[in-house]
């Protein structure tokens, strides 16, 4: 119960307290106070007043979480890397709720590195070179060449560098880890970050540029007061 509540209530019992008195036409002995509540009004003569109410918690009881329906980990890995060129697109769809839904990180490895790193091998080639993919192992010419990358990506978590000393660049953290971008930047997801591009250029040549779907961020997302969106319209 919150103070003005509390207040309130306890008001009324006092003016209960007072009428219950007046009843009894002499001075009776004070009721006792309980916890979260007021001390009792006088009684009458021969009655006891009343007690205070328990007071009730201010912190609303956490609500219940229901089934997952999105990892919300790195943007498009999902899209571009899970039953990307399947032409079934029903049986795509469902392959893609399924991975959404998915909590069990222990076997997110072994559940979809394998698919990822089938579309990874096509994804490699966008830039017309094959093999410079990041973490490819270009001594081997067969799917597992792109296992390392797909283990990576099915651990499909957005990191986060806490003490990173700025925050400009998307995936700064695995480029950092990687070797292909010593920084110490925070990494994670500003939504001013183009990161298709970003995405494209590590799946086909192992940088975090160089690739690019031609379509850029809107001007709106730039913007660095919340909700950081363009006005409905």
């Amino acid at each position: 119960m919150n103070t003005r509540l509390g207040i309130f209530a306890a008001s009324i019992f006092v003016a209960a307290a007072l009428v219950s008195g007046c009843d009894g036409g002499g001075d009776g002995t004070g009721g006792t106070a309980g916890k979260g509540g007021s001390t009792g009004g006088s009684g009458g003569s021969g009655a006891t007043g009343g007690s205070g109410g328990t007071g009730g918690s201010s912190i609303p009881a956490p609500p219940t979480l229901g089934k997952q329906i999105d990892r919300m980990g790195r943007p498009a890995i999902n899209t571009a890397a899970n039953n990307t060129f399947n032409d079934n697109p029903e049986q795509a769809d469902q392959a893609k709720d399924a991975y959404n839904a998915d909590g069990s990180v222990s076997t997110w490895a072994s559940s979809y590195a394998g698919e990822i790193g089938k579309n990874l091998a096509i994804l490699d080639g966008l830039d017309t070179v094959c093999g410079n993919q990041l973490l490819a192992d270009g001594a081997k010419n067969d799917p597992t060449r792109y296992a390392g990358l797909a283990g990576a990506l099915a651990d499909d978590r957005l990191y986060v560098n806490t003490a990173g000393a700025s925050c400009t660049t998307y995936l700064a953290v695995e480029a950092d880890a990687t070797g292909i971008l010593a920084n110490n930047d925070c990494g994670g997801r500003r939504l001013s970050y183009d990161v298709i591009d970003i995405s494209y250029s590590a799946l086909a040549a192992g940088a975090l540029s160089g690739v690019s779907d031609d379509v850029d961020a809107l001007p709106a997302a730039q913007s660095e007061v919340f909700p950081h969106l363009i006005a409905p319209y």
